[in-house]
């Protein structure tokens, strides 16, 4: 039986990279010829999942669960996002309600794996062709709010040994100069007046040899922008000259989200972060030195297996 699908609506968990995510996936479903449900009924629900939380696949079940209507039907489901890529097939082989599986990297094929459910087939995408994703995805348009993000880095090379990301976002994959300029003159043209840099590790983002701060730099000199923000860090990619643009750069927000994890050597160790309590709190002093207003955030791990009262 073919459903095909005239309205859409998205619905996103977790982080600030889902709602972008999620907001790209809208385009594309809307560049198709869908609309954007008025309400909570639409032919077809994407579910943009997040794996981080506890118990998340179990989380999507009961999601889905909920939008089996009062007659029976239900829309077309689609899981996307990092659980739909750590959990594969194995959606399909729990449930029957849910016709579409697409991971992170591939969501840009969503408009082919509708077509592929519509007709009454299964379909399934959890390739991981980062580099490709962007190029496939429809310009920006006017923007709803004056605040927008903006992707530039993707993945994760640290293999924390408590996380997931390498497995769902893949390896650490930054988006090229001209792509990410391009994008963010187009927000802001429509109408953003604040834009976020995000990224697994945005501050790992690098693109022939130019690095966050540089971006932050070319960002800065558009008129219209007004404010510039970025998450989330890694401390041992807190480079000079990005601490130097907390300084040097008025548009730059002073706010940093910098996850620690721990308060001891031997947790970071175990978790594999790479950095010490010493290194972590000179860069918080190298970045309090450069702009003594800047406030300060983190993560933090309570808990973590082996952690005794000491640590």
């Amino acid at each position: 039986m073919t459903r095909t699908p005239q309205t859409f609506r998205v619905k996103s968990f977790g982080c600030q990279m889902n709602v972008y995510d999620g907001e790209r996936m809208a385009e594309l479903l809307g560049a198709e010829g869908l609309r954007a449900a008025e309400g909570e009924d639409a032919d077809l629900v994407v579910l943009n999942t997040c794996h981080i939380r506890e118990k998340a696949a179990e989380k999507v079940y009961s999601e889905v669960g909920r939008l089996r209507r009062e007659d029976g039907s239900r829309p077309l489901v689609a899981v996307a996002g990092c659980v739909a890529q750590a959990e594969g097939a194995e959606i399909h082989r729990r449930t029957r309600d849910v016709d579409i599986v697409v991971g992170p990297q591939a969501y840009h094929r969503l408009p082919a794996l509708v077509a592929e459910a519509a007709g009454g087939r299964r379909a399934i995408n959890t390739d991981m062709p980062a580099a490709s994703k962007f190029g496939a995805l429809p310009g920006r348009g006017r923007q709803s709010r004056p605040s927008a993000f903006l992707t530039v880095q993707e993945g994760c090379d640290k293999f924390c040994t408590y996380c997931v990301v390498p497995y769902t976002r893949g390896a650490e994959v930054s988006r090229p100069w001209s792509a990410v300029v391009d994008e963010a003159k187009a927000l802001v043209d429509g109408g953003a007046r604040e834009i976020t840099l995000l990224g697994q590790n945005v501050n790992a983002w690098e693109s022939d040899g130019r690095y966050l701060h540089d971006l932050i730099e070319a960002l800065a000199a558009m008129p219209d922008l007004a404010r510039i923000r970025y998450t989330t860090s890694h401390p041992n990619d807190m480079r000079d000259g990005l601490i130097a643009a907390h300084r040097d750069v008025p548009k730059l927000m002073p706010f940093l989200h910098l996850p620690v994890q721990s308060g001891s050597d031997r947790v970071l160790k175990a978790m594999n972060r790479s950095h010490d309590v010493h290194s972590y709190l000179r860069v918080i002093d190298r970045v309090r030195d450069a702009r003594t207003d800047i406030a300060i955030s983190g993560d933090y791990i309570v808990g973590f297996p082996g952690e005794t009262d000491a640590d």
